[in-house]
């Protein structure tokens, strides 16, 4: 069975592997050993992440893998794998429609990471007793474990665990016993493993390594969150839920800035004004971002571990949708210059991929993710 299971998952690499251009080495660097079913991606938030389902529509999802996807990044509400918090029952019914839910997303050809994503409840646990949430982790991927390696050859895997709501110091430990205890489930499945916290790049390049070696790394990317975040609302009362029109590139003493602010909200809320007041000296372009993607790709080569951006994406409400995809074209491109896989967060609310009038694929996002054309849907082989 571990032999068939190999066998099938490199099948599958094969198919993928000469349309999986983010593994590419710059000029002169060697990647390391790569899973190029990551290189490009999505997020596929609302099916299990949120308390009333909302199943994708299954033809943009194969518009997509036509167009160059290759993973889904497949978010699942963590308390629901959970006995602490779910009902037995619910539990059962839950994980049979993942299971479902999995093999159509491999029917239309996708691989699939399995994201376990907490929320309130969990991260107060593991405010309260790391031991305790630590072992609700492991209780989740029992569950879920079996899942992911009966469907290996497909290319499915398993993340540990979103954004872990603690410091790096506490999360590695923790870490490191719940991948053991989930290579009891999955002897052959590959893991996306972080550091803790927001998985920011400066947290990984100054990582050690996990011992288990069938990981691949994620680390998320929104910088700089003043423009990726900008007058997202959930965020206030950070000043960055109240702004608009904060482009990209952003100069140094950029005029700009300092329109924003005698914007409204800046006049009625004294911290807005504060906070814009901090941004006069700020400069963040295009060489900051492959700054960023430089640093991984050498961590990654430096350590042999695969290196994937698991989030990256821009909130569309409020920025300029020309400087969006301008951001968007500058993480995709150098993330590829650095053997470094891709997922954009997310596929159809504040940051997605979806036109939200028309519910099909935004054009321009797919321009500057995937860069292909209509006439030119299949991947190459």
């Amino acid at each position: 069975m571990r032999t068939s299971r190999l066998l099938g998952r490199s099948i599958f690499a094969a198919t993928v592997f000469a349309a999986a251009s983010a593994f590419a080495a710059p000029p002169g660097a060697v990647c390391p050993p790569a899973h190029p079913e990551l290189a490009r991606g999505f997020s596929l938030t609302g099916w299990f992440d949120e308390p009333i389902a909302r199943p994708p529509d299954f033809a943009v999802l194969k518009a997509l893998r036509d167009r160059g996807f290759l993973h889904v990044r497949l978010p699942v509400a963590a308390e629901r794998m959970m006995a602490r918090f779910t009902p037995a029952a619910t539990i059962t019914a839950e994980r049979r429609a993942i299971g479902e839910g999995l093999d159509r997303l491999a029917a239309l050809g996708f691989a699939v990471v399995v994201d376990l994503h907490g929320g309130a409840r969990l991260g107060e646990l593991f405010r309260r007793d790391p031991i305790a949430a630590r072992d609700a982790v492991i209780e989740a991927w029992r569950v879920l474990g079996p899942l992911v390696e009966a469907r290996v050859g497909r290319a499915v895997a398993a993340e540990v665990l979103n954004e872990p709501p603690v410091e790096d110091a506490v999360w590695a430990p923790l870490q490191e016993r719940i991948v053991v205890a989930m290579r009891r489930e999955m002897p052959t499945a590959t893991f996306v493993v972080s550091t803790g916290g927001p998985q920011r790049v400066e947290r990984l390049t100054a990582a050690t390594p996990i011992a288990d070696a069938n990981t691949v790394y994620a680390v998320h990317y929104y910088d700089p969150m003043v423009f990726t975040h900008q007058g997202a609302d959930w965020l206030k009362p950070d000043p960055i839920g109240s702004l608009t029109g904060v482009p990209f590139p952003i100069a140094s003493g950029d005029p700009r800035i300092a329109a924003i602010a005698t914007s409204p909200a800046a006049k009625s809320d004294p911290a807005v004004g504060t906070y814009l007041g901090g941004l006069a000296g700020l400069s963040f372009g295009v060489s900051d971002v492959e700054r960023h993607m430089r640093a991984l790709g050498d961590w990654s080569r430096a350590t042999g571990r695969p290196v994937v951006i698991g989030e990256f994406g821009v909130y569309r409400d409020h920025a300029k949708p020309a400087d969006r995809l301008a951001w968007l074209a500058a993480v995709r491109g150098a993330a590829e210059a650095n053997c470094l896989g891709w997922t954009h967060w997310e596929y159809r609310d504040g940051f997605g991929l979806i036109d939200g009038r028309t519910g099909e694929p935004d054009e321009a996002v797919l321009s500057a993710l995937v860069d292909r054309r209509k006439g030119d849907l299949a991947p190459r082989h």
